[in-house]
């Protein structure tokens, strides 16, 4: 039997696709469009409610397209050309002004992904002891990492002459200099420092000071969609709720979820290579609260802070109510299900 097969048939025993819900007859269709390849882990939640049966549980039919670049697929998502585009919210912030309306509606994380590292060795204790350093960033062409970083260090009096950003490349280049010491700290996305904590680098993580509750990256659709789809779209958070909470409950079982929705031949190394890594990154996913009935519920008020800094940083004309581009309407029901039995189950998983 294939892994596939076999993960499917716990699944099954467990009581999971039962979901304790009235499916409805008819499996709804929607279609996710990325930006350009993405690494797994940052796309850990919708592949493990693939690969886990919470989208088929749910009675859902998910389609998945990869198109160049994130511009094209934000085109895509909010001329209601594909469903949902799960991205960071800074595309529907800068291309407010442009008309491309765009509202999301889940996250992916409980915290906002910009952070700042230090190797723990490091005698810099505190952000204010960046002054006079070197931070490495992907590239000096950025924007919102950049701004962030900015911001995040502004809250303890530093302004960008008190540090130098260095532009360190990506993946494994960006962590060689870090880990040599090229550069005293970097300011990237959490999840990309993950796989390199998981491999033995030690690091102090700092933190933006005041976004650091405001998810920044989640699922986000067209209004319009959202409203001509609800029902869909009501049960598709559910089974990210769920994924989320199977990451915490047990990740061993969302690691093999996800390494099943890949499809591409894994062992036992794989899976627990990947649980390691959804493990040190959990406190970070929707369900770092577990007992939370507002799991994947985007923050107004965190969203409003950062449609500030981004337009005092340039990137919007004006600034615009938060509410234009995040909205909580299907949380309740995304968090409405049995979570002890849940909970269960999900621990029962092999």
């Amino acid at each position: 039997m294939s892994p596939f097969g076999s993960l499917r048939s716990l699944i099954a025993g467990a009581g999971l696709i039962l979901a304790l819900v009235i499916q409805p007859a008819r499996a709804d269709e929607l279609s996710l469009v990325f930006g350009g390849e993405t690494p797994p882990l940052m796309n850990s939640l919708n592949l493990i409610a693939n690969g886990a049966g919470f989208y088929e549980a749910e009675n859902l039919k998910i389609s998945k397209s990869v198109v160049d670049g994130t511009a094209k697929a934000v085109q895509l998502c909010a001329s209601g050309q594909a469903d949902i585009c799960p991205i960071g919210v800074e595309a529907a912030i800068s291309g407010y002004d442009d008309g491309a309306r765009l509202k999301m509606f889940l996250t992916r994380a409980s915290k906002f992904g910009y952070v700042i590292a230090v190797l723990d060795d490091s005698p810099i204790k505190t952000l204010a002891e960046l002054k006079g350093k070197k931070i490495g960033v992907h590239s000096l062409a950025g924007t919102s990492p950049i701004f962030a970083t900015h911001s995040a260090l502004k809250t303890v009096g530093l302004t960008p002459s008190d540090y130098t950003l260095v532009a360190i490349g990506i993946t494994d280049a960006a962590a060689e200099a870090f880990r040599s010491r090229k550069v005293d700290a970097v300011a990237l996305p959490l999840y990309e420092l993950v796989p390199y904590m998981v491999a033995g680098l030690k690091m102090r993580i700092f933190h933006h000071p005041t976004l650091e509750a405001s998810a920044n990256a989640g699922y986000l659709a067209a209004p319009s969609v959202i409203a001509a789809k609800q029902d869909a779209f009501r049960r598709f958070s559910r089974a990210i709720v769920k994924a989320s909470l199977l990451v915490r409950y047990n990740p061993e079982a969302a690691a093999r979820a996800r390494l099943v929705a890949e499809q591409k031949p894994f062992a036992a190394e794989d899976v627990r290579k990947n649980a390691a890594e959804l493990n040190a990154w959990q406190d970070d996913l929707p369900a770092a609260n577990p007992k939370s009935k507002r799991i994947g519920a985007p923050s107004v008020a965190g969203m409003q802070s950062y449609i500030e800094l981004l337009h005092e940083a340039g990137v919007t004309k004006a600034v615009f109510p938060a509410s234009d581009i995040v909205t909580d309407e299907f949380i309740p029901f995304a968090n409405e299900f049995d979570r002890k039995k849940f909970e269960t189950a999900a621990k029962a998983m092999r």
